[in-house]
């Protein structure tokens, strides 16, 4: 009995250093939102992150709660958002040239592969979560701060849509 308790806490105590080495959990979103003023790399850097993380929310909201939950693709829609107005900073502001839809979608498919990369590991975190708490941020503060932070700059990109 000793010795399957003592096994019992050690695959606990891994399971949650696992999620404690989770990179997204060991670098909150908030810290790369602090820099964002004044670097365009953090700003770029946070617009991948949150458009993945919305993006991920809305699959998971879909493929995991509920097929067609009713906010599945308001959440998709808010990630979408962030990654169009990626692409134009990146055209207008940093690259100071001419936004044409010709440089938009290049643009735009040049940051898909990192923000699906984002996106791959939050669902990945929200899929763990689910299959062991049946939630998919509620019992995670660190996943559910990183969504309270960028619906906040979502909010002041956009405003209160």
């Amino acid at each position: 009995m000793k010795k399957l308790i003592l096994a019992l806490l050690i695959f606990l105590v891994s399971i949650s250093s696992v999620k404690a080495e989770d990179p997204l959990v060991a670098d909150p979103i908030i810290n790369h939102l602090r820099l964002a003023m004044e670097d365009d790399k953090e700003l770029e850097y946070s617009l991948k992150r949150c458009a993945g993380l919305f993006l991920a929310s809305g699959t998971a909201l879909h493929k995991l709660v509920e097929e067609n939950h009713p906010d599945a693709q308001q959440f998709v829609d808010l990630g979408e958002e962030l990654m169009e107005y990626l692409a134009k900073y990146q055209i207008i502001v940093i690259d100071i040239s001419e936004l044409t839809q010709e440089s938009f979608n290049k643009t735009y498919s040049n940051n898909i592969e990192e923000i699906q990369r984002m996106n791959r590991s939050y669902y990945a975190r929200m899929s763990d979560n689910f299959s062991t708490s049946g939630t998919i941020i509620e019992n995670d503060v660190p996943l559910g701060d990183d969504v309270f932070t960028c619906i906040g700059f979502h909010e002041q990109i956009f405003g209160n849509q």
